[in-house]
Parts: structure tokens; sequence; C-alpha cells
């Protein structure tokens, strides 16, 4: 397929990932607002701004913790700064609409109801300000813009032919989605660190976000222990919000594009991060979390690398010239 229409395909996959997933950061932020101590809410705020490698406008989070009204006047400030800001490019409302410009720009290689879909989502958000969902139940709002983007992934699922367009999308998605969680999970250790006496609801927490808790529920009971919660989401091959499933189907996808234009640097890092948590994550020590920590960076810098070498080899390669007569 054209390589402008396989670049926004995989560019879409990962923009929606990436708005689903501060959808669920900040709905379960929200949460913490209702009924968490004012240290807790701080130290989530933390979390999730490391969890996204970014700081805010400002460049630190400055809170006083002796003054609630002051504490919900500053996650006023920041779930504006990830939803609606204009200057920050991962904000929600900025992915969904690069989202929906890359889809505008290969219609022809998209079903009707996935441009509906996602045009309908940037329609509904591209007027709507902080002020205007922020007192009235603005959990819901995030609820509501997650099952959109879920709406989109459906159709996509139930309606795309499996050819190579099916397959960037799918790459997108699961390399964007490795790379997510490998930051969130390490930004979790370093804000709740496994060897300190902890509280269930941090680690309940980090599950519901990854959409990870009822699985986890069934493997271990409802005893939330950080070890197991941390193995769970890297290295569980089931669990679709795991780091080890979406380094199996960043696999799968590059096996089955790569049959007309070999990707040989994409296909051995996919597949030595694999082997990284099949054989070298279980033989660490659990209770170092600066180990589990510095194997999570590796994980990240590596989907950095395999990126790149996306990029490089199937959307920016140099055309050969037409051999000379």
């Amino acid at each position: 397929m054209l390589s402008r229409n396989a670049q926004g395909l995989y560019w879409i996959g990962r923009y929606l990932e990436r708005a689903e997933h501060g959808c669920r950061l900040l709905a379960d932020q929200l949460k913490a607002l209702e009924d968490r101590p004012v240290e807790d809410i701080d130290r989530t705020w933390r979390r999730l701004y490391a969890g996204l490698d970014r700081k805010p406008i400002g460049g630190s989070l400055e809170s006083n913790l002796d003054d609630e009204g002051f504490m919900l006047a500053d996650s006023y400030t920041l779930a504006d700064d990830l939803t609606f800001e204009p200057n920050n490019p991962d904000a929600i409302r900025n992915c969904i609409a690069a989202a929906r410009e890359n889809a505008r720009q290969i219609r022809n290689v998209i079903g009707k109801d996935m441009w509906y879909c996602l045009n309908l989502a940037y329609l509904e958000l591209r007027n709507t300000e902080i002020e205007d969902i922020w007192n009235d139940r603005p959990g819901e709002f995030y609820l509501r813009t997650e099952d959109t983007i879920r709406t989109f992934s459906g159709i996509a699922d139930g309606i795309m032919y499996r050819d190579n367009g099916w397959h960037f999308l799918q790459l997108g998605r699961f390399v964007e989605r490795a790379q997510l969680l490998a930051t969130l999970v390490d930004a979790h250790i370093a804000t709740f660190p496994t060897g300190e006496p902890h509280i269930e609801s941090d680690w309940c927490s980090l599950l519901q976000i990854c959409e990870a808790r009822v699985a986890y529920s069934h493997q271990y009971s409802l005893e939330y222990q950080p070890i197991n919660v941390v193995n769970f989401l890297v290295s569980d091959p089931l669990l679709s919000h795991s780091i080890r499933y979406a380094l199996s189907q960043i696999s799968c996808a590059l096996d089955a594009i790569s049959v007309h234009r070999p990707a040989v640097d994409a296909g051995r890092l996919g597949g030595r991060m694999s082997a990284h948590i099949d054989y070298d994550w279980p033989n660490r020590d659990p209770d170092n979390d600066n180990a589990t920590r510095n194997t999570l960076q590796i994980i990240r810098n590596s989907c950095l690398r395999l990126h790149e070498n996306i990029e490089a080899t199937y959307f920016d390669y140099e055309i050969e010239d037409s051999p000379r007569l």
C-alpha cells in the first residue's frame, strides 16, 4: 500500500491509544478527588505527569497540601493542561484532532463508519473547554470520550480487511501501548515504592487505569500485592493491557507487513524486547525497585527506537533511482 496511507493508519492507532490512555488516567484521578486525602491526591498527580513524561505549565507541580481549596483549583488547571491545552500536543483533544486529520487524508482507505465515528468525536470536543465539564460530573466526560474511541476500535475490528492497512493500524496502537505502559508502571513504582508500606487502593488504581483489575482478581484474588501487580502488567501474555501482550501484537503486525518490505532492525528489536521479558524479567530481584525500573526504562527506550525503525523502513525510506540502461 502507499506509504502515506500506511503512515496515516499507523498514527491514527497511536493517537487514539494515547487519547484513550489519557482518559483513563484522568477519570481515575477525578475519583481520587472525591474521597482521598490531599497528600494522596498530590502523589497521584505526580505519578500521572511522570507517567505521561510531561511537566505541567510552569515547569513543576506546586501544591499547597494544607489547603484543599487550592488542591481543587490546582486539579482544575492540571486537568485542563492534559485535556484541552492547545500547546500540549498530547492533550486528549489534540490527539483526537490529529487522528481525525490523518483519517481525513486517507478517507479512501477507511470505511465511512470509521470516518463518521472519528469525525463526530472531534466535533464534540472542538469547542469544549474545561469550564464546560468541570462543574457537572467531569469524570463522565472522560468515560464518554473513552467509549467513543472504543467505538472506533470496535468498528475497525468489525469492518477492516486484514491486509497491510489493518496491520499498520494495530502496529501504531500497540507500539504506543507498550511505551505508555512501561512509562506508567515505572512512574508508579517511583511514586509508590514496592518495599514501603502500601495502600491497596494505590495499586488497585494502577490496575484500573490499565483495565486489568478484574483479570487480576481472577489470578490473584483481591490482595493487591505490589510485586504481583507489576508482574501482571509487565509479563502476562494473555492480558491485553500488559507490555508482553503489546509486544506480541507488535511482532505479529511486523511479520505480516514485512513480506513486501523486510524490516530486519524493527523485527529484531521487537524480538529482543519480548525475549527480555520472557527470560530476563523472571530472574531479576523483585524486591529491587531500581532493577525493575531499569528494565522498564530499557523497554521504553526500545519502543522509541522501534518507532524510528518503522518510520525509516516504511514511511521515510529512500526511493531507488531507476536502473540506467
